[in-house]
């Protein structure tokens, strides 16, 4: 759900730009942008956003009549990480809206790293992230930006499906190549000091299944410097990686890369049956490393 906006005096101002031809120049849609987004929606009522949906809803429909002046309008001001927090999200939204170049795509996931989460449905923001990634782009800073947010919970009400930090983080990050974030979700686990971002990475390292992944997971169970909950768990996930007899029969039915592939696919769907899908195809893949 996007927000819309705002007070009479800022509907005035966005009027007279309009109406000077102010609004059709880079300064102008740059003081168009920074009146309409000029507020927090976490700190605002319901009445409040009421208001402001219907500014929103007229800038973003004067952008998609206008597409050639507000495309590279957008492009430049999404590069501006000072502009308003909820811009950075709902003027990403709009230029997906009216481009999905690769490039469009990677100004959108670079500025929606830098949203203030507590504006922007958590949901909405797992799928997007989670759709670009399908698309195999490089989603990992648009990923990690939850990592900030302990409480982060993405709830799915078509599948009655809560997603804590962690599997938003891996829904987040799966569907693309793991070249991706493999070695930034190493990097991020040797320097993270949150206990709940470490216990986040460290299950996505443990569905990478990869020796790099294996080693960092290793390491940090045996560092002392480590909180003892996240140390604890770190060696729960290595004693999870011993594959049953029936697991061991079913992985010779697939390649190693097929069943990293499938996993892929699977990701791509927010879906309870998904992650079942997804911890047996998981399950699999490790019997065929064990091989």
């Amino acid at each position: 759900m996007r927000f819309r906006h705002l007070a009479q005096s800022a509907v005035i101002a966005v009027v007279f730009l309009a109406r000077t031809g102010l609004a059709q120049t880079p300064s102008g849609i740059h003081q168009e942008i920074q009146q309409t987004y000029s507020f927090q929606p976490h700190t605002l009522n319901q009445k409040q956003i009421k208001e402001k949906s219907v500014l929103l809803d007229k800038f973003w429909s004067k952008a998609k009549s206008q597409r050639d002046i507000y495309l590279p309008a957008l492009r430049r001001e999404l590069g501006d990480f000072s502009n308003s927090a909820f811009f950075l999200f709902d003027g990403s939204m709009l230029l997906l809206n009216l481009s999905e170049s690769p490039t469009d795509r990677k100004i959108a996931l670079a500025a929606i790293a830098h949203c203030d989460l507590r504006d922007v449905q958590s949901a909405e923001y797992v799928r997007q992230v989670n759709r670009l990634a399908a698309l195999n782009e490089d989603t990992t800073a648009a990923a990690f930006h939850i990592l900030g947010t302990p409480d982060f919970r993405a709830f799915i009400p078509q599948h009655v499906l809560t997603l804590g930090q962690n599997y938003s983080l891996i829904y987040m990050l799966f569907p693309a190549d793991s070249n991706h974030w493999l070695q930034p979700a190493i990097s991020r686990l040797q320097t993270e000091p949150d206990a709940t971002a470490q216990q986040s990475l460290l299950l996505l390292l443990w569905y990478a299944q990869t020796s790099p992944a294996d080693q960092a997971i290793s390491a940090f169970s045996a560092d002392a410097q480590r909180p003892a909950a996240s140390r604890e768990y770190a060696k729960q996930l290595i004693g999870r990686s011993k594959p049953a007899l029936m697991t061991q029969i079913l992985s010779t039915l697939s390649g190693e890369e097929s069943l990293r592939q499938q996993r892929r696919e699977t990701m791509r769907r927010i879906s309870d049956e998904a992650l079942i899908e997804f911890d047996e195809q998981t399950s699999k893949l490790i019997a065929k490393r064990s091989r």
